[in-house]
């Protein structure tokens, strides 16, 4: 499974974790406490996730996972989401589990409309790993994120849109999504964009349409583009001529397209999605 480091955000340094224990100590004791339940699960998931995410060791982490399952099964949003991703990896020494996972993220996101739980719904609709492969749910999974202002989920929304993956293909509301993402921090989508946008119509860049190497010019229909959502994955990798009936797997398009199925189109995702997670700032 992939691994998850961009999220959470608001892990604490290990100097910090010793003071918001004394914090919740004083705030269960608080006459108030009801009052203040939500302040309380926001120390309780700070002080777990250090434990689950940069405990030093087994015991530690498991320690942690016990404070975001409970959190989780409180129905804590941001619980619930972590809770998810240790199932999606087996954390702390859980079995992985991506089916379960998925449900964890389907109902935060239902319940909480959580940016990061539509976010990882969306990349298991996109992977088909722990949810049957759905490249039109998948879009609107990031484009949910991306609309609350989610790095990632932006950057992601721009790569479907440039290669028409569960989305009409559109270069333009591509590179809004991606100088959206940039702008909220995403390394990635910046240099993306720069080599978009300075595309030299004079200079030949081989087998890719520009300098970002992304996309094969093979992969761009000479005519008007059609709708992803209108063929199955079966159909679109046949269209496009993504796969040789003999000799070695290949996809056409450089970037993402094609069934996750495939093993070489399922690794090509596997990068876009790492690159999504990995350039967003902290």
């Amino acid at each position: 499974q992939l691994p998850i480091t961009s999220w959470p955000t608001s892990i604490p340094e290990e100097e910090d974790v010793a003071g918001l224990t004394a914090d919740l100590r004083y705030c269960r004791r608080s006459p108030n406490y009801r009052n203040d339940e939500d302040y309380c699960d926001a120390l309780r998931f700070r002080i777990g996730s250090y434990w689950l995410l940069h405990g030093p060791d087994l015991e530690g982490q498991k320690k942690g996972l016990r404070i975001i399952r409970d959190l989780a099964e409180r129905g804590h949003p941001d619980g619930m989401v972590l809770y998810g991703m240790c199932l999606n990896e087996g954390r702390a020494g859980l079995d992985p589990n991506p089916q379960q996972a998925v449900v964890w993220f389907r109902l935060c996101s239902d319940m909480h409309f959580h940016p990061q739980a539509a976010y990882e719904l969306g990349v298991a609709l996109y992977t088909g790993e722990g949810a049957a492969e759905d490249e039109a749910a998948a879009a609107r999974m990031f484009r949910r994120a991306a609309d609350t202002g989610h790095p990632a989920a932006a950057y992601m929304l721009g790569d479907c849109l440039l290669d028409g993956v569960g989305v009409v293909r559109d270069r333009a509301e591509a590179l809004e999504w991606l100088v959206t993402a940039a702008e909220l921090g995403h390394r990635g989508a910046r240099s993306r964009v720069l080599a978009v946008l300075e595309r030299d119509g004079a200079k030949d860049y081989g087998q890719f349409t520009d300098a970002s190497r992304q996309t094969l010019k093979d992969s761009v229909p000479p005519t008007e583009v059609v709708s992803s959502e209108s063929k199955t994955p079966e159909e679109r990798d046949q269209s496009e001529g993504r796969f040789q009936q003999r000799g070695a797997t290949f996809e056409r398009r450089f970037t993402i397209g094609g069934g996750a199925r495939n093993p070489v189109v399922l690794a090509r995702r596997r990068t876009i999605i790492k690159e999504s997670r990995d350039d967003a700032e902290k």
